[in-house]
Order: structure tokens, then C-alpha cells, then sequence
């Protein structure tokens, strides 16, 4: 990457945090553009040269925070000798501390609100999101171990804990952000997890 390579993308990350901490204390519809600009040292053509809107300004994190996942997963932290079972829980452990401590309740408030915008394009429900070939990885192998069923394909059960986490952080940004996240969810996903092993009795 040349030198004015590395300016863009400085530039991109400069107004990229600037709009999110911008969204998180004063709502994404009381933000303007030319806010943004105002507030990273920047122009509106530098804006428009890296965002086409203020939507956009999500999607790029979320590809951020995509690629984080994906990272993590690659750099083997869950000892790999784990159930599936575990390491699910040990990457939503992982998950929930970084969304606890680097994204921040406003900041997911502030996304789930846009989220109810009609006019943007939702990157939550795209299928092709790395997070969630993650989760269908993990499920994959798990119904190859034998720990979950295989009554229930892989692709389904990525779509139920994916509206679990979605509705887990929406309580917790909405309603209860006293709550830990973390711990909060290390007991709600096991339960929901429960519901795919292969191990539960099923006959009562």
C-alpha cells in the first residue's frame, strides 16, 4: 500500500469513528453530513470517496467487526480440542467483550435504531456475512461430531442464534443495559444451544 493509499484509509477511519461516536450521542438522524465533515477535518468529497451515505457509515463497521470475528477464529484462541458446543460459547464469550467494551451500549443502540430505517439496505439479514459462515462452520462440525442434531440443518440453526444474539443485545441496548452482556449471554446461547444437542433426552 502506497503512501497515498494509507492517507485514504486514514481518512476513511477518521471519519468512520467521528460519525459513530457522532450517531451515539446525538442519534443518527440529528447527524448531518456536513457534521461529519466538520467535525473529522475533512471534505464531503472525501466523504462520498468512502461512504455513498450515512447508512454506509454501518455497513463499513459491520464488515469491520466481521473481519474481527474472523481473525479471532483464525488466530485458533478456542483450543480447538473443545466441544463445538464450548467453543460456541468460548466465541460468543469473545463476541460479547468486545461488543461490551470496544463498540459500547450506545453505539448498538444507535445501530438497532437505524435498522428500523426503511431506506437503507440491512446488513444483519445478508447470509453472506463472514459472522455468519462462522456459526455455520461451527454447527457443520458439530453435527459431524455427533453433538448436535442432524434432524435440523446447519443453516437454520445459524439463523436461530443469530436472532437470539439480535434480540439479546436489542434488550440490552434498549431496555437493560445495566445488565453484563457477557455474562447475560454465556447463559441465554447455552440454553439455546441445548435446544440443538443431540445429547438431550427427548423423550420425556
Amino acid at each position: 500500500m502506497n503512501r497515498r493509499q494509507l492517507k485514504g484509509q486514514e481518512t476513511k477511519k477518521r471519519i468512520l469513528n467521528t460519525a459513530l461516536n457522532l450517531f451515539a450521542k446525538k442519534g443518527f438522524h440529528n447527524v448531518t453530513v456536513d457534521e461529519i465533515v466538520q467535525q473529522s477535518s475533512s471534505s464531503k468529497g472525501a466523504f462520498y470517496n468512502h461512504f455513498k451515505s450515512k447508512h454506509e457509515i454501518f455497513h463499513s463497521k459491520f464488515e469491520e467487526i466481521d473481519q474481527f470475528y474472523v481473525s479471532f477464529v483464525e488466530s485458533q484462541q478456542i483450543p480447538v480440542e473443545n466441544s463445538i458446543y464450548q467453543q460456541l460459547l468460548d466465541f460468543f464469550e469473545f463476541q460479547m467483550t468486545y461488543i461490551q467494551k470496544e463498540l459500547g451500549h450506545d453505539l448498538i443502540r444507535t445501530i438497532y435504531e437505524n435498522e428500523l430505517t426503511p431506506e437503507r439496505e440491512s446488513f444483519f439479514g445478508n447470509p453472506d456475512r463472514p459472522f455468519y459462515q462462522i456459526l455455520n462452520t461451527y454447527f457443520m462440525e458439530g453435527q459431524q461430531r455427533g453433538e448436535f442434531r442432524t434432524d435440523i440443518e446447519a443453516p437454520y440453526m445459524t439463523r436461530c442464534i443469530a436472532r437470539a444474539i439480535r434480540g439479546l443485545l436489542y434488550d440490552w441496548a434498549i431496555f437493560n443495559h445495566s445488565v453484563d452482556i457477557v455474562e447475560e449471554s454465556q447463559k441465554y446461547l447455552r440454553y439455546c444451544l441445548d435446544g440443538f444437542s443431540s445429547k438431550l433426552d427427548r423423550t420425556i
